[in-house]
């Protein structure tokens, strides 16, 4: 799984699951708390977003341990739980919410990317290519990966309509982060598993687990804006829910793929070093 210890990484992520757990929840139970930096449309995201977080913790803890034991797919979601970290939590950091909670979202958003880095950076990928099975479906996961080229155009719109009025729009940092990051990266995992290249079997997991949990987050997002009263993004929600639906049908197919049966008796004969 990785050429070095797991043991640095997973103390950062377990701080960064007691953070997670700190900031999401003071956010679901502080009413108020984000008034002041956001309109309503965003408080509206920000609540879900929280859940989402809280939600997340035990998944985190759980794939934690069954990743230390040699688990490939609990390895997955934890890199899966890193990337949403990194990126849901730069809207904090970036975004100025200066909560009393400030520091602890980057403290947060540094323990992710860390992490990923280490992790990603010390991944055997050798080891982790002779763990997927050979009904992976690549076709599916490069088109799921490959179909956030339709945000594309409608970001850059965005952009366009925002540079000719000189105005700031609330989710702005959202072109920031997309743009030059998360979606080169899913092009990059859906060139790289289509050519059945090894970083591309581990690149195309955490970010098929990304975005599906986005799907969720930004589809209930919307559901909490009608339920409090405020008109939804119609043509928004449906990308939502299709990258929702799409990314779970593509996470699912990919984990079924990963053979953790192979992967426990490498561990036994000493091919996974985790200590």
């Amino acid at each position: 799984m990785t050429r070095s210890s797991l043991r640095p990484y997973t103390l950062m992520s377990l701080l960064m699951a007691l953070l997670l757990l700190i900031t999401a929840g003071t956010g679901i139970l502080s009413d108020g708390l984000y008034r002041p930096f956001m309109s309503e449309s965003m408080a509206a995201f920000q609540f879900f977003q929280d859940l989402v977080s809280l939600l997340l913790v035990p998944l985190l803890l759980v794939a934690l341990y069954l990743a230390y034991r040699g688990s490939l797919r609990a390895f997955v979601v934890w890199l899966g739980i890193l990337i949403y970290a990194a990126y849901y939590y730069a809207f904090y950091s970036f975004g100025f919410v200066y909560t009393i909670y400030y520091p602890l979202y980057l403290a947060v958003m540094g323990l992710a990317i860390y992490s990923l880095a280490g992790l990603v950076g010390n991944a055997d990928l050798q080891f982790f290519r002779q763990h997927v099975g050979d009904k992976m479906p690549i076709r599916l996961i490069a088109v799921v990966l490959g179909s956030t080229v339709l945000f594309i155009p409608l970001w850059l719109t965005m952009l366009v309509q925002h540079i000719n009025t000189q105005q700031v729009g609330a989710t702005d940092l959202v072109f920031v982060l997309d743009l030059p990051f998360l979606i080169p990266a899913c092009l990059l995992a859906a060139v790289l598993v289509w050519q059945r290249r090894p970083f591309g079997y581990l690149l195309s997991g955490p970010l098929l687990f990304k975005a599906t949990v986005s799907g969720i987050l930004l589809a209930g997002g919307e559901l909490v804006k009608m339920q409090r009263g405020m008109a939804p993004a119609f043509d928004q929600l449906a990308i939502y829910l299709f990258l929702a639906i799409v990314g779970s049908i593509g996470l699912v197919r990919y984990m079924g793929n990963l053979d953790d049966e192979k992967d426990k008796k490498a561990r036994s004969s000493a091919m996974l070093p985790l200590r």
